[in-house]
Parts: structure tokens; sequence; C-alpha cells
């Protein structure tokens, strides 16, 4: 069923841009390995399974997708500007890459590499109301996934985060920015896979 909300698009009818991105840049310390690279029992690692939430993802009318971008120290993804500068650092980089190669942008939808049961449903659902706000969209207090508006506010925050002259996290910046809070889906979406122990719990 198609919504007022699916509806909505961007000045002149023009589509909003969204870019996918999958944070990746962390040292994995307490896994003691790449966690990224982590294989899961349906044959993806963890990586391969956070790009496969937006293959073929049914977005709503209005709404374009951009290739999907990883941020970190690997091949093909785009290094942090400023090492341990943490997820903001990532975000931060990414922004500078789209800035750099004039590749137009209204929106950043971020997952971590480490969240292995999110599922497409989750992430079509922060699309639809990013669409509707000019504010960050979460579920409840879960920072991340989220959609985050890529506009002169947040590339402004960024780069004081990554400087170190504003608060490195996503919940200062979401204050910053202003976010609507979605209610919290039921299931254990939101595992993290941190630690070796955490892996264990995985039952995909």
């Amino acid at each position: 069923m198609t919504t007022d909300i699916d509806r909505t698009e961007s000045i002149n009818g023009v589509p909003k841009r969204a870019c996918p991105v999958v944070l990746a840049g962390g040292q994995s310390s307490r896994m003691g390995r790449d966690k990224a690279l982590l294989e899961l029992s349906n044959g993806r690692n963890l990586l391969e399974q956070a790009k496969w939430l937006f293959e073929d993802l049914d977005v709503p009318a209005g709404l374009e997708l951009m290739p999907t971008l990883v941020s970190g120290k690997r091949p093909g993804a785009i290094a942090d500007r400023v090492p341990e500068a943490g997820p903001l650092g990532g975000l931060q980089a990414i922004a500078e890459h789209l800035q750099q190669w004039a590749l137009p942008c209204d929106a950043l939808i971020v997952v971590p590499v480490d969240m292995p049961l999110l599922s497409r449903s989750l992430i079509r659902q922060l699309c639809v109301a990013g669409q509707a706000v000019e504010q960050a969209v979460c579920f409840g207090d879960f920072y991340l996934p989220c959609w985050l508006p890529l506009n002169a506010r947040c590339r402004s925050y960024l780069d004081a985060a990554a400087a170190g002259h504003a608060i490195g996290s996503m919940r200062a910046l979401f204050g910053f920015l202003g976010c609507l809070q979605l209610p919290v889906p039921d299931g254990d979406w939101h595992l993290n896979v941190n630690r070796p122990q955490d892996f264990q719990q995985l039952k995909l």
C-alpha cells in the first residue's frame, strides 16, 4: 500500500539521493581479529551481509539509492581522514569523498558492519521516515542504523568532531541535528557482534 510519505519527493519532483554506508573502520580489538570478515552460516561474511541489505532494496518512490560505500582501511573502502575518530570519523571521510567527486547526496543510510540481524524492512522504514523530515532518523535510543541528512549543518558537525572540536558521538550529532526516534522494533536486530561470544549467539 502506497502512503503519502511514500510519494514524498524533494523540491521540483527531483528524487532524493541517498548513499548507503557500511561503517567498517573499527579496530575489532574485542573480537581479536577483523570481525568484518567473520563468516556467517548463510555463507556471507559480516561485511557482505551489511552490503546485502541494500541490494534490491525496495526503496519508496521519490528516493534514489547511490552505490554503497564502505568506511575503513580495506580494499575498495574509504579510509578515515582522521585516525581513531570513531563512527563520526568514518562518516566525515564518506562526506568528504562524495564532495570531492561532486556526487550530489541528500542523505546517508548508515549501518554498522557488526549488526548482522538487521533486515531490509527496517532499513526501508528509515528511508520512508527520512524522506519526510529534515532530521536524523533512528529506532528509539539505538543510534545505528540511521538515516542521516547530509546537509551543511551535518557536514559542519562531522568536520568539527573529526578535528576534536565537537563531541565525537552519534548521540551528540543527533542532538545537534535533531532526531526522529521511531518505535523500537521487536527482536534481536540490534545484536552487536563485538566479542567472540556475541558471534556464537548468532543463528542465521
